[in-house]
């Protein structure tokens, strides 16, 4: 429906989202994460997030991935979202398995933004 592909789905890397007194506030956070990312870390520095930003992470951070939206391998998505449901001292023990350097988690609480990765467990 209309509604769940505007709350859950945009094509953009920059979002906008409105208050409750109607004021605009854009979201540039992902293209920012991913300038950070290209400027501030090593060439070969693999980066953890869920699979949805996999491939903008690799053409615009210019940094490997451990998965990303054409992942066939269905254990190493799910090890990689059990790293990302599972407490500090878990989800490191499987970061440090998988050699990971940087994680990348979207978190939307200050402006209401739907589609983070906290929203993803209701799923």
């Amino acid at each position: 429906t209309w509604v769940t592909s505007s709350a859950y789905s945009s094509p953009s890397i920059v979002l906008a989202s409105y208050g409750q007194g109607g004021q605009r506030t854009i979201l540039d956070d992902f293209r920012e994460a991913y300038y950070w990312l290209r400027q501030n870390t090593h060439d070969k520095a693999r980066v953890m997030s869920w699979w949805d930003y996999g491939y903008q992470i690799a053409g615009m951070g210019n940094r490997t991935t451990l998965v990303d939206n054409n992942t066939w391998n269905n254990s190493h998505i799910a090890l990689v979202g059990k790293a990302m449901s599972s407490n500090e001292s878990a989800a490191y023990d499987i970061m440090r398995m998988l050699d990971v350097d940087y994680v990348l988690v979207i978190f939307g609480g200050v402006i209401g933004y739907s589609g983070d990765d906290i929203n993803k467990f209701l799923w």
